[in-house]
């Protein structure tokens, strides 16, 4: 599990996007690991395929792939109090 983890970390070394009630903004993987360690209320979204998600993904991720992101309302949270964390493999 943590050699998954860590794994994925290296997935996200350029950037997540966080998003918040007060905006969007990037961060890195570092800044991801401390809120995630910190046990902050955060929704972690990871993007990629069922497939790519099935192999392995960030602890407590949820997974919208690309063809369900129509269903996005219905599978976050209502509160915009809660920063949500989208992340992917990257462009390509």
């Amino acid at each position: 599990m943590k050699k998954n983890f860590f794994l994925l970390i290296g997935l996200l070394m350029f950037s997540c996007t966080l998003a918040s009630a007060e905006g969007f903004k990037i961060v890195s993987a570092d800044e991801l690991k401390k809120l995630m360690d910190a046990k902050k209320q955060i929704v972690v979204v990871d993007t990629r395929t069922e497939q790519e998600f099935a192999q392995g993904h960030l602890p407590k991720a949820i997974n919208i792939p690309p063809e369900k992101v129509n269903a996005i309302n219905t599978l976050l949270p209502k509160s915009k109090n809660v920063p949500l964390v989208f992340y992917c493999r990257g462009a390509g």
